[in-house]
């Protein structure tokens, strides 16, 4: 085999996370930066491994070029008030810990990214973070009913003890007003339904991001 009879195109693509002052380098300058790190190892050691793979065939590298390019790719930043309007329980050390983290694959649709951080938020944190409550709610009877029960600022859901299973509120009446004990919050929760364990009984993440302070300080306090 003298010459050459079939052109083969290897083609890679790297995403790299490197340093400030490496991504800040114009085109020239970071082509030349990457091709001189990489090296012989990589550029011409490709083309020598290929070769090998290839011999059973019968086949053998007659010539080989390579072209490299790259290019800078201005980061997305992501406020911290972006996320804490999804995840309100996170804490101020986890919102910047999540910021900079979601940053590299924040969709470019604004449609897309509250669902995005929201996941990623979850991803980071999904533990129950518990803060005492009660429910101020009509029963089936017509009679007022105070519950007791324990918020989850993770995901808006209300927890109620055993106490409850036989508890039946009417349906209809409405958002039922959440007192958090120990704070002047005061927030609305709806009920969806009821199970074995009671009414389920639900708060808008949305809602509890003006009191985010508040609430955090409750949970961090016990």
């Amino acid at each position: 085999m003298s010459d050459a009879t079939v052109r083969l195109q290897l083609h890679f693509e790297l995403e790299l996370a490197t340093p400030p002052e490496l991504a800040g380098l114009d085109h020239a300058a970071l082509c030349r930066t990457l091709a001189d790190a990489l090296g012989p190892t990589v550029l011409r050691g490709l083309p020598a491994i290929a070769g090998k793979q290839l011999t059973p065939l019968g086949a053998r590298v007659v010539r080989h070029h390579h072209h490299l390019d790259a290019a800078a790719q201005a980061a997305r930043r992501v406020e911290r008030a972006q996320v804490i309007q999804v995840a309100p329980h996170l804490t101020d050390a986890e919102v910047d810990t999540l910021a900079q983290r979601a940053a590299a694959r924040l969709p470019a649709a604004e449609s897309e990214q509250a669902a995005y951080l929201r996941g990623q938020a979850l991803a980071l944190v999904n533990e129950y973070r518990l803060v005492p409550c009660a429910v101020e709610a009509q029963l089936t009877s017509g009679k007022p009913a105070h519950i007791e029960g324990r918020l989850n600022l993770t995901n808006g859901h209300i927890f109620l003890d055993a106490s409850h299973r036989q508890t039946r509120l009417q349906a209809g009446q409405g958002a039922l007003r959440v007192s958090i004990a120990g704070t002047p919050v005061a927030l609305a929760a709806e009920c969806s339904g009821h199970t074995l364990t009671g009414p389920v009984l639900d708060v808008a993440v949305a809602s509890l991001v003006p009191h985010r302070d508040v609430l955090l300080a409750r949970w961090q306090a016990g």
